[in-house]
């Protein structure tokens, strides 16, 4: 199965830098990159094409299910990670923001957490993600059309579903930071030989389509 992780087009809120509220639309060159991801896609000929149910998600895959002939699915377990509502508008560099994900990573409990995911049920929530595609056919072409941050865990935790430690967060930190609006990134998932049992899911190397 050939998997294509695109991040949604740009929105004012990502000029910004700030942390964007559910509803957030594209903006003029978010809905001009999308295009630009359609077409490229395009190329691989999608099977299907799933989204996140946050708008400016939805208004890309839109745009990337005409170019390619493809009735985009929204699924919810493919949102953005769940932030409290205290977090909208927020810097994304802030020390607001950056307390804020050091206690959700660790798990410290906080007043200000209460209406937002934890890190448990995010992983929880991936894991279904994962689930819902390994279910469809073997040769499938998937789009999915979803976050920065969400993209950045799923790969992490489709190649090692174990929580992470400091060292693969920091990594993952810097690429959430610098995923560009529109970029496709490529996953693969196979049966593997015998000798390595079962089945994986594999980054594809040198394919990150920017």
């Amino acid at each position: 199965m050939e998997v294509y992780l695109v991040r949604h087009g740009q929105t004012d809120g990502n000029v910004g830098r700030r942390h964007q509220h559910p509803g957030t639309k594209l903006n003029e060159l978010g809905r001009a990159q999308a295009a630009a991801a359609a077409e490229r896609l395009a190329i691989f000929k999608p099977t299907h094409i799933i989204t996140s149910t946050n708008i400016r998600a939805i208004e890309t895959a839109s745009i990337i299910a005409n170019v390619c002939d493809v009735i985009p699915e929204t699924y919810v377990p493919f949102e953005e990670l769940h932030q409290p509502k205290s977090m909208v508008g927020e810097r994304l560099a802030g020390l607001h923001a950056i307390a804020y994900m050091a206690k959700w990573f660790t798990g410290i409990p906080s007043a200000s957490m209460h209406d937002g995911e934890t890190y448990t049920a995010f992983v929880v929530r991936l894991a279904l993600a994962r689930q819902h595609l390994e279910a469809l056919p073997k040769n499938s072409r998937v789009v999915i059309v979803s976050h920065s941050v969400f993209i950045n865990f799923f790969v992490e935790h489709m190649r090692r579903p174990s929580r992470m430690g400091l060292t693969r967060a920091g990594f993952r930190l810097f690429h959430i930071l610098t995923l560009k609006n529109s970029s496709i990134t490529h996953v693969r998932y196979e049966i593997l030989q015998p000798k390595h049992r079962g089945t994986g899911w594999h980054l594809v190397r040198g394919k990150f389509i920017n």
